[in-house]
């Protein structure tokens, strides 16, 4: 008998891939049944939320800006580090007042953090309010002496292009559904981690029986299969930048 339902980041997963996961153990919920395993009330919640994360998904995939969107947010991320990295690196700069300089600029990037872990509208807000504290008059003077001007300007650039195709997107009709994919994902995986640790509380405590056990079993290859996808999607992106 499994003693634990094995861990998975679910946040890992790609849209597609994470739907597919969730899709593999509702399915394998409803062949066992929510009774036998006592989580009748869960499973309820959980499967609405999933049911709200499919059709965000379909969303995504009716939307004809969905690539472009992808594309210019790698764009602006990758300007965004390219900048960041520019200071960070002429914080060790050999002469005091060059380090000086990136110092002051990097207490802005150090209070902003990593910004790609935001809301893409999220992200477009705090680019631009790192642009305004640029404009404080000892940060304009630091960026002029370090020459990231053109970065600054460039960044500037491609966040006005991404929130112009974010409010042509909001702007389509098929863009204006209720759910989000962001938030219905943070939702049905609430809800799924709730019911895994029911299962492994019944399981601490005994009075568990064969088919409950075989369902934490079937439960446990779902995981596996997704953690190996996990592993291959890590192998390929080292093999790439490397």
């Amino acid at each position: 008998m499994k003693d634990s339902i094995t861990k998975i980041s679910l946040v890992r997963l790609k849209n597609e891939t994470h739907v597919q996961f969730h899709e593999s153990v509702n399915t394998l919920i409803g062949k066992t049944t929510a009774t036998e395993l006592k989580i009748d009330a869960l499973y309820a919640l959980y499967r609405s939320a999933f049911e709200n994360e499919l059709e965000a998904l379909d969303i995504i995939r009716k939307s004809e800006l969905t690539e472009q969107i992808s594309e210019q947010d790698r764009i602006r991320d990758s300007i965004f580090r390219g900048l960041s990295d520019a200071v960070k690196s002429y914080r060790n700069h050999f002469e005091a007042s060059y380090r000086n300089a990136a110092n002051k600029l990097w207490t802005v990037f150090l209070h902003y953090g990593n910004i790609a872990k935001k809301t893409l509208d999220d992200q477009t807000a705090a680019v631009n309010d790192i642009l305004r504290e640029f404009e404080r008059p000892e940060l304009k003077e630091a960026i002029d002496m370090l020459q990231l001007g053109e970065w600054r300007d460039k960044l500037a650039e491609e966040n006005t292009k991404f929130h112009a195709l974010m409010m042509e997107r909001y702007n389509e009709p098929v863009g204006k559904t209720t759910f989000r994919m962001k938030d219905t994902r943070i939702i049905t995986d609430k809800y799924y981690r709730t019911i895994v640790n029911v299962l492994e509380s019944m399981l601490l405590t005994g009075g568990t029986n064969d088919k409950f056990n075989n369902f934490i079993t079937e439960l446990n290859a779902i995981i596996k299969r997704y953690k190996d996808i996990l592993a291959q999607e890590f192998g390929r992106k080292n093999k790439i930048s490397g």
